[in-house]
């Protein structure tokens, strides 16, 4: 059967780079033995603060670990290991698996002001910027 579906197509080439690149890399496609996992991620800022947005379903609270590290706020995950019972994976697009990412605070960052909520899969941290890096508007008086 042939597909003529430019969007199909290119999933095949996607699929057969990602398995390759899997298994040559030696990578551990189900995330066990690994840093691989790596959660989607969306940031915003405003005048105030700095807000990230991770999406990791499946993870309770406790397995999640948030510290600050000098400029570095650091955010861990640690996936619980299952026996796998039948029945067995046959194909594989989400993972969960042990999880490290890092994001570098700038000076303008308080990194004694950091705030996190887990609510139905979505991790918030809030990070506040300090006082004198919130512009604020001041008139000036033309002479």
């Amino acid at each position: 059967m042939k597909v003529s579906d430019p969007a199909y197509q290119m999933n095949q080439v996607d699929r057969l780079i990602n398995n390759r690149l899997t298994s040559e890399l030696c990578f551990d496609r189900y995330g066990e033995n690994e840093l691989i996992h790596q959660p989607a991620t969306n940031l915003y800022e405003n005048e105030q603060v700095v807000e990230i947005e991770m999406s990791i379903p499946g993870y309770e609270k406790d397995q999640l670990k948030i510290a600050v590290d000098k400029d570095l706020l650091i955010v861990k995950g640690v996936a619980e290991k299952k026996e796998e019972t039948e029945p067995k994976h046959v194909h594989v697009e989400f993972k969960k698996g042990n999880f490290e990412k890092k994001f570098k605070l700038s000076d303008r960052m308080d990194a004694e002001k950091v705030n996190a909520i887990f609510k139905n899969g979505i991790l918030k941290i809030t990070v506040s910027k300090k006082e004198e890096s919130v512009p604020q508007l001041r008139e000036v008086e033309i002479g």
